[in-house]
């Protein structure tokens, strides 16, 4: 009995170290997701309240165009009061489009600001880093794209003489 004993002494070590790489795998998996969704909320969130700061300061006179340049500055301040350091890396795309006339006032256009930030983060753990990460894998670095569209807040005129 002694004999059959001494040949099994090492296979809980032996399992361990064949299951343990799999497991630690799994484990750094549910973490990283973790991180990216945490950064996926950070990235929705400013691509809204950029569109918020253009819609509001797009349009300068009463039914008139909105104003891509205007809107760009204002938001590059408040990428730089919001990321600070980090703003450098995040590149911030501002669109206006035009969705329509007013029928009663023809010089009217509806515009919509379409704000996209892409937003990289750097993935934290081993081997995840490299399966989830974008081109280059090996700078670990994944870009997380958000876009969000908001009508340009415009005041009307009362009159097409106006």
């Amino acid at each position: 009995m002694k004999l059959f004993r001494r040949k099994r002494e090492g296979q809980v070590t032996v399992e361990l170290m064949l299951i343990l790489p799999v497991l630690m795998l799994m484990i750094f998996f549910i973490l990283e997701y973790g991180n990216i969704a945490y950064h996926t909320i950070i990235a929705n969130h400013a691509s809204y309240e950029f569109a918020r700061i253009g819609a509001l300061v797009g349009a300068n006179k009463p039914s008139g165009r909105a104003n891509a340049g205007t809107m760009r500055n204002k938001i590059n301040i408040a990428k730089q009061k919001v990321f600070g350091a980090n703003a450098q890396f995040i590149n911030v795309g501002v669109k206006v489009q035009t969705t329509g006339t007013d029928p009663m006032y023809k010089r009217h256009r509806h515009e919509d600001v379409v704000v996209t930030v892409t937003y990289p983060i750097k993935l934290a753990f081993p081997g995840t880093s490299w399966l989830l990460a974008d081109e280059p894998k090996k700078n670990g670095i994944r870009r997380i794209k958000a876009t969000t569209r908001m009508p340009v807040e415009k005041v009307y005129a009362s009159s097409d003489e106006a």
